[in-house]
């Protein structure tokens, strides 16, 4: 096997150079043929995979590696599923979570602790098939893929204050990272106003009048281990989409509650849908994201749908 790896050495905020130190001697006695790449910019992740993705294309005993957060991991993906590659030539992904949030390691069953993780990639044989997100936006032609979610209105806008937030620094240091999800989720929701958004699964086309919370999700976590979707996993051939509606300011702050809770998909407040394919917009500029990664403020036109990827960890169950 040969294995390459990209490392972000800024995310986490800097975590993730103490973990290359650390695990750069296992992979050393363990992999004799491997190659390692240092992002140096925002979005490099992508293209160095990109270049991997052509260069290894078809070929055998390839496994890519991915060390940083959920977002070098996302960008790792994308970067491997350009120009269309097929399935059968796709280069197995593997990864080693130190990032602030670490979803997709709790969503797939990788441990939090990297070295741990490590393990899991070193003593699998073979690739496990998950199930990945892919959208389409109409109206700016952009085509992506996420491993987490991707939302719009209430949980994108958090992101956004999230990243931008000076206190994020200081509670990743303590390891309190989740809490600077919550704690600007509050100030997003006294900001944040409500807009329309229309539904269309094919079977039902819905329209609310008054839509806040929209997250599409491939497994459960969001924000740093809250629970949107209990019941979705990365080994089902299934999306769900949770939409929650702005109401007066107690029920309001009682949807974010069970929100944090991992209670809102069951809620009678929540509208849930489930399925290979949905497709939803606004006719507002609202925030987006997909997997942490900013969308901006824009209109959204968007449809999700699913593909599949080879990992390469054996999942703890």
């Amino acid at each position: 096997m040969h294995y390459s790896v990209i490392v972000n050495p800024v995310a986490g905020d800097g975590k993730t150079r103490q973990v290359w130190k650390q695990a750069a001697p296992l992979i050393t006695s363990h992999w004799d043929d491997f190659t390692v790449m240092f992002t140096k910019r925002p979005g490099h992740a992508t293209y160095l995979a990109g270049q991997l993705a052509r260069r290894l294309r078809g070929q055998k005993q390839q496994v890519v590696l991915a060390i940083g957060g959920d977002g070098t991991l996302n960008q790792v993906l994308n970067g491997l599923m350009e120009n269309g590659i097929p399935k059968n030539e796709r280069v197995p992904l593997a990864y080693l979570p130190a990032g602030t949030g670490n979803d997709f390691a709790r969503g797939f069953g990788l441990s939090q602790n990297p070295l741990e993780a490590l393990e899991q990639v070193l003593s699998a044989k073979k690739a496990v098939r998950i199930t990945i997100g892919e959208y389409n936006e109409a109206i700016k032609h952009e085509h992506r893929y996420f491993l987490n979610n991707i939302g719009i209105g209430f949980d994108a806008a958090i992101v956004s204050r999230t990243n931008a937030s000076k206190s994020k620094k200081k509670l990743n240091r303590i390891k309190l990272g989740s809490f600077s999800y919550l704690a600007n989720a509050l100030a997003v929701l006294y900001n944040i106003s409500s807009f329309p958004l229309s539904v269309d699964t094919g079977r039902f086309h819905d329209h609310y009048s008054q839509a806040m919370i929209v997250i599409s999700s491939n497994h459960p976590y969001i924000g740093g281990g809250y629970r949107i979707a209990p019941e979705v996993s990365v080994f089902d051939d299934n999306l769900e989409l949770v939409v929650a509606e702005r109401r007066n300011w107690l029920l309001t702050f009682w949807e974010c509650l069970q929100l944090a809770r991992g209670k809102l998909s069951q809620s009678r407040f929540a509208h849930v849908y489930r399925g290979q394919r949905l497709h939803y917009s606004t006719t507002s500029l609202e925030f987006g994201q997909y997997d942490g990664e900013e969308m901006g403020n824009r209109f959204v036109d968007l449809t999700v749908s699913l593909d599949h990827y080879p990992f390469w960890a054996i999942p703890h169950q």
